[in-house]
């Protein structure tokens, strides 16, 4: 059953999503879920500086895989690596947390449309922590992702999966990984924008109205 699951979710994972995006674009003319509220400024920061982690670190071992396996190779290096992803992985969880309330809020004041954002960011929000779950129970969860994952996800892509190492692997590796199967085929139905989940113009925003000189008393001279 497992071998099934990993054989032929990822593709009903891509399928699902291309569907939903599809009806958001061609009937729903990509209907955005009302807004409900801001976060803070720092929390829209541990968005940025969370996503940005994250993704860095995952698609350089995906692209790289030979690279990594070399400088996972030092203990040392994964122990830093991992460190790194932690701090990433809860920054962008607590992010998360916080766009999550704002939802359940306006949707238990009656806001439209807020029970699918409202279940896809807290299944993001599984994702994450059960990241973080992973990294803090399983020693070198780095190196697990570049000697299991990566190896799978490329068998995905040349259509030949190979399910072996996956199937075998302890069931929280297997839960993230199909929690991020299901998020993937979701995302799209929410009808989130990116800035949702990754701020960075109104973090970007901000820092240039903060390094930007007072011009009033230079006016007053």
């Amino acid at each position: 059953m497992t071998a099934v699951a990993f054989t032929y979710g990822p593709y009903f994972a891509l399928f699902g999503f291309l569907a939903a995006r599809m009806y958001q674009w061609g009937i729903l003319r990509d209907r955005r879920a009302p807004a409900c509220g801001h976060v803070a400024p720092a929390t829209e920061a541990a968005l940025v500086l969370g996503f940005a982690t994250l993704l860095a670190g995952h698609l350089t071992t995906a692209i790289a895989p030979g690279a990594m396996r070399v400088l996972l190779s030092d203990p040392d290096h994964v122990a830093v690596i991992e460190t790194v992803g932690l701090i990433g992985a809860l920054l962008f969880a607590w992010g998360i947390a916080a766009r999550l309330r704002r939802r359940v809020g306006a949707w238990r004041r009656g806001v439209e449309r807020q029970v699918i954002p409202v279940a896809v960011l807290a299944l993001l929000l599984a994702v994450c922590l059960s990241g973080v779950y992973l990294t803090v129970a399983y020693r070198w969860i780095t190196v697990w992702y570049a000697y299991i994952l990566v190896p799978y996800t490329r068998s995905l892509v040349v259509l030949e999966p190979v399910t072996g190492a996956i199937a075998a692997s302890p069931w929280a590796l297997k839960q993230h990984t199909l929690l991020f199967f299901a998020l993937l085929a979701a995302w799209p139905a929410a009808g989130l924008p990116l800035s949702e989940i990754f701020p960075l113009h109104a973090v970007a925003r901000r820092f240039a109205e903060g390094a930007e000189p007072d011009a009033a008393p230079e006016a007053q001279r």
